[in-house]
């Protein structure tokens, strides 16, 4: 095969996803659909230029008969979607959550095993472009064992109401504006610690590991704006191969939103946090009372259009899908990929609502998780930028 036709199911989150598939190689975007009128305005001229068939009815994007789906719709729709797509013969790349129920996935992974079609949740972080350079550190043996490691979602989303123009507000914008048609947004009483994805799973990748169980607890739910979910959640996972994995997300706590990502290992360690945009290593050959070194690697590789998404993540990652079926081969985050990032999440939750008691994550698959294939899709860097001196770089005399 040497093209794929594709189609773009909601125009939200999904004009995005619309403008990567348009310039990708291998890829023909022939259909995309929303219900929203707001939605498919803002889309129809990119669509109109590249003849693409703007439509309002999901079946109608299906009768198409497009080789991929995106799913870019709304989260507690995307399952039902996903399991329709595959059910009319056609690939799918799922926005993530990607489930929200336990039982949602496993009728995943049933769809995918039934119609014989390829499942591949669309977790941009994993394509994050320093978890390449830790995935080898770790490879090498440069941090030792893993014994720890650490990621935070934050994200302060107060507007948890939505009217009915897809309008996304406060419980006080509506209470002070009148607006008698505003219902709950699908964030509105989701437990934080559910979003995780972006956090767990590029984790789960930098180890090749798997989560088997996790103990979690709610904080507080004092924010007025989002009073149906708790203001965070903090996990605390066991892997596999025995390390601790911490997970906090807060959808509720001002401040500007952040991805940091931290391990530790017990021959050296290595952060990054999203608003500085490059690494701090300690590793094995790093002298002792030196402290960190910066290396200058960040969100997507240097020859990456950043203004793609996410800081070029979201154009790595559909370049991904759409190579993996051009050759025939396994998408890189396939459905029981998805099932260890997601349903760890869904239990963990389960667990701060039985005020912390550990509870075991299964695996679903049909025979045990071996190791991941994602790093054969996205390749390990030859070289890396040289390491600068962390306090001189940034002036201090400590």
């Amino acid at each position: 095969m040497s093209e794929i036709t594709v189609g773009i199911l909601g125009l939200g989150r999904g004009f995005t996803h619309l403008r990567n598939f348009l310039r990708l190689e291998g890829a023909k975007v022939i259909g995309a659909a929303d219900q929203v009128g707001k939605w498919r305005e803002r889309a129809q001229p990119l669509c109109e230029e590249h003849g693409v068939s703007l439509l309002h009815d999901f079946g109608d994007l299906l009768a198409m008969k497009p080789d991929a789906v995106v799913v870019a719709s709304n989260g507690r729709l995307q399952a039902r979607h996903a399991v329709m797509a595959l059910g009319a013969g056609c690939h799918v790349l799922s926005e993530v959550p990607g489930a929200y129920t336990e039982e949602e996935i496993r009728h995943l992974v049933l769809a995918v095993e039934r119609y014989g079609r390829q499942y591949m949740l669309a977790e941009n972080s994993c394509f994050l472009d320093f978890l390449r350079y830790w995935r080898r550190w770790v490879r090498d043996g440069r941090l030792g064992p893993v014994a720890i490691a650490e990621a935070e979602y934050l994200h302060c989303l107060p507007n948890s109401m939505i009217d009915s123009e897809r309008t996304k507000l406060t419980p006080s914008q509506v209470r002070d504006n009148g607006v008698l048609d505003a219902r709950p947004s699908w964030r509105a009483d989701q437990p934080p610690i559910q979003y995780l994805t972006h956090d767990l799973g590029p984790l789960l990748e930098v180890l090749d590991d798997k989560v088997v169980s996790v103990s979690c607890r709610n904080g507080p739910s004092w924010c007025p704006q989002a009073p149906l979910r708790a203001d965070g959640q903090i996990a605390l996972f066991q892997t596999a191969k025995g390390s601790l994995i911490k997970i906090m997300v807060t959808l509720n706590t001002r401040r500007p939103g952040a991805h940091n990502y931290r391990l530790f290992g017990i021959e050296g360690s290595a952060e990054w946090y999203s608003h500085e945009g490059f690494c701090r290593r300690f590793d094995r050959d790093r002298e002792e009372g030196k402290g960190w070194e910066r290396v200058d690697i960040g969100t997507a590789a240097r020859d990456t259009d950043r203004s793609a998404g996410h800081g070029g993540t979201d154009i790595q990652m559909a370049r991904s899908f759409v190579r993996a079926l051009v050759d025939g081969r396994p998408v890189p985050i396939d459905v029981f990929r998805m099932a260890d990032f997601t349903l760890a999440g869904i239990l963990a939750n389960r667990s701060a609502e039985a005020g912390g008691a550990p509870i075991a994550i299964p695996d679903i698959r049909r025979n045990p998780f071996v190791g991941t294939s994602f790093w054969e899709h996205v390749g390990l860097p030859e070289e890396e930028p040289e390491a600068r001196d962390y306090r001189s770089d940034m002036g201090l005399t400590y």
